[in-house]
Formats: structure tokens, C-alpha cells, sequence
């Protein structure tokens, strides 16, 4: 099949198309995205996928971030890193989390023109947060192919909340997965 952009088509077309098997479906619920079965899926396909959803200084964080980068299975929720003290929009849509995580703008790559957390700084971000679950850790860490409870060591700078539940979470998953 020619790869012709998808976007253009109808929803119900793709959704022929897919059942058909002319295409794949990815991406998160609340932002799917479709390719040709001949396509390679990149970090742009999927950095693209979510493109519309963030704006401004905003950034794709967390697992999603990891997810844009290593490809997979994407998350349950698309995460969005805004600065501190950015208020999310007044109509969030289901399946999308606003975190305050402030990324620094050099720790924020453009994929496919969209801003995208650097995967060290989102699996930090993720040994951080307490509503993460330990598979996820787990999954970044072997995705990523790095230390976790080195990360923490080489970042003792950084100043933030659950530290101790960081290390605890760093340690479980070097040990799950043999980093």
C-alpha cells in the first residue's frame, strides 16, 4: 500500500480500514492515531499522535514520554508536564494527566515538532510519582536500559517530593529486571 497520509480520511473509513487490516491503530485512548500496515512506526509517528493535545511550554511526560521514545504498548494516560503553577484547561478530557513536573527546557527534545521529555527525566518522574504503578517502573526501566537506582545518584541535585519511595521503587525495579 502507497503511504498516503491518514488524517485526512473520515473516521469511519479508517475504522473500515483498520477492521480491514490496511492499517494499525495506536496511540492513547484519548488521542489514536492511525498508520499504514507498510509503515514503520517512529518516535515522530507516535510524538505526532498526541501533537494536537499539547500546547505552549508544555511537554509529553512521564510514561508517555518513555512510550513516544521506545514505542510498545502506550499508557492507560497520556501525561502532560507543564510549569509549575500552569493551570491545565478548563476542560480536561478523560484519559490525560496535567502534572506539574516543570520541565527544563534542556531536558525537553522536539520529536517530530512536538516537546517531549528526555527518557532519564521521565523515568525520573516516574520513580517520583506515588500514582504510578511498579509494573510501569519496571517496563521503563527495561524499555530505557538503565540504572535506576544509579539515576537517583547521578540527580541527588534535583530537589523533590517521595524520595524515600523514589529509592525504594528504584531498587525494586533493578532488582525485577536485572539492570
Amino acid at each position: 500500500m502507497h503511504p498516503a497520509p491518514l488524517r485526512p480520511l473520515p473516521d469511519a473509513e479508517l475504522q473500515v480500514m483498520w477492521r480491514d487490516g490496511v492499517v494499525v491503530r495506536f496511540g492513547h485512548d484519548c488521542a489514536l492515531a492511525y498508520a499504514s500496515v507498510a509503515d514503520r512506526l517512529t518516535p515522530a509517528h507516535r510524538a505526532a499522535s498526541v501533537a494536537p493535545l499539547v500546547t505552549g511550554s508544555a511537554a509529553v511526560g512521564g510514561a508517555s514520554a518513555i512510550w513516544v521514545h521506545t514505542g510498545g504498548p502506550a499508557p492507560s494516560a497520556l501525561t502532560i508536564s507543564t510549569q509549575r503553577g500552569a493551570r491545565p484547561p478548563r476542560q480536561q478530557l478523560a484519559g490525560v494527566r496535567y502534572r506539574s513536573t516543570a520541565p527544563p527546557d534542556a531536558a525537553v527534545r522536539l520529536v517530530g515538532g512536538v516537546r517531549v521529555v528526555v527518557p532519564w527525566l521521565a523515568l525520573l518522574d516516574l520513580l517520583h510519582d506515588p500514582g504510578t504503578e511498579q509494573a510501569t517502573i519496571d517496563l521503563a526501566v527495561r524499555r530505557l536500559d538503565l540504572d535506576p537506582v544509579e539515576l537517583l545518584a547521578a540527580r541527588v541535585t534535583l530537589r523533590r517530593p517521595f524520595a524515600a519511595l523514589a529509592r525504594r521503587r528504584a531498587t525494586l525495579a533493578r532488582a525485577a529486571t536485572g539492570s
